[in-house]
């Protein structure tokens, strides 16, 4: 009687709203907020704990823990399967690593900070991520299959394929360092995919695998911010020796074209998709996984000082932007696409 009233009221009734939009948009929310209190921490707190801070926590560790969680919780059953039709993971493999860094590379012309037309084309040269592409393809009713396979093959080609782009669009500002950039990737990106799918040959791993995906996804994320907090720490303590900081015409500009880059993958795995007659549920994998971007490796590289040199304390800034943007803009994609596939049935 009294959950009747309740709903009645509307109470109980506004929950299941409220929870849907926080399990959808929680990640988001955290990741905004442990972003400003890590900036925060670092420009006005003291000094000694923030550099005790990042002593502490490494972004190659953490990176590397972080990648053989999420491969390990991949569904191997659902990677077979893509295999069987594997031109769709292609395509979105080719405009993940391929075609975005030349979209990047011409929005960061437009872009006059230094910061910002590095931190961009960093992202973009990052591969697909682990942790979101198969989630939205899923929640869109597209071909799970097919966006897992992208994750692994990009985080695979990375090792080579990042080291080239680096190479192309950055050797003309900063020295790069190939062979350190090879071993950084090879070490906190290859081996940790690889041995987290090793580690699903067992039958027993992968039963533990299937019962605590969820958990596993849930300690990934949290350590995604982490390393979203080392790097915040980190450019708030730059920020307190910059003179100058980025205009809010800086940052709009830069959101911009973080925007542009994204919806060209989008753009780009879904009407490629079509000339290659894909599937329409295989495009919807195609366009999602060949425009999300990984947090921890853009990160990572970040941080290699062959790549951003000191002085650059906003290059951290376009990679929390584009992960920020992909998770809003293919969340309202993916419920969209998924009305419209429910009501032509």
């Amino acid at each position: 009687m009294e959950a009747q009233g309740l709903q009645s009221l509307g109470f109980l009734g506004e929950q299941p709203r409220v929870y849907r939009y926080w399990r959808q948009f929680w990640f988001l929310i955290a990741l905004v907020t442990v972003l400003f209190v890590a900036l925060m921490a670092g420009l006005f707190g003291p000094r000694n704990a923030a550099h005790s801070f990042l002593a502490v926590v490494r972004p190659n560790v953490t990176t590397t823990i972080v990648l053989f969680l999420m491969a390990y919780s991949l569904d191997s059953s659902r990677l077979r399967d893509s295999l069987r039709r594997p031109a769709g993971a292609l395509w979105g493999s080719a405009v993940n690593l391929g075609l975005l860094p030349l979209v990047s590379a011409a929005c960061a012309q437009g872009l006059s900070l230094r910061d910002f037309s590095l931190g961009l084309m960093i992202a973009s040269v990052s591969p697909c991520t682990l942790a979101t592409a198969s989630v939205f393809t899923r929640r869109a009713g597209g071909n799970d299959a097919i966006s897992l396979l992208v994750t692994l093959l990009t985080n695979i080609a990375c090792v080579v394929l990042t080291p080239l782009w680096l190479h192309a669009l950055v050797s003309q500002q900063a020295e790069i360092d190939i062979a350190g950039i090879v071993r950084q990737l090879v070490l906190c990106v290859l081996l940790p995919t690889l041995v987290g799918q090793m580690c699903l040959w067992p039958q027993v791993g992968r039963d533990l695998a299937e019962r605590y995906r969820a958990h596993i996804g849930f300690v990934s994320q949290l350590m995604v911010m982490l390393i979203v907090a080392v790097a915040a720490v980190s450019a708030g303590l730059e920020l307190r020796v910059q003179p100058v900081w980025p205009s809010f015409g800086n940052m709009a500009t830069m959101a911009a074209m973080c925007f542009l880059v994204h919806t060209a993958g989008l753009a780009a795995g879904w009407y490629g998709g079509e000339l290659w007659r894909l599937a329409p549920e295989d495009r919807i994998a195609t366009a999602i996984a060949g425009s999300q971007k990984t947090l921890p490796v853009g990160l990572l590289i970040a941080t290699n000082p062959s790549v951003v040199p000191p002085g650059l304390p906003f290059v951290a800034f376009p990679l929390l932007m584009y992960h920020a943007i992909q998770l809003v803009m293919d969340t309202a994609i993916a419920d969209a696409w998924r009305t419209r596939r429910s009501a032509s049935m």
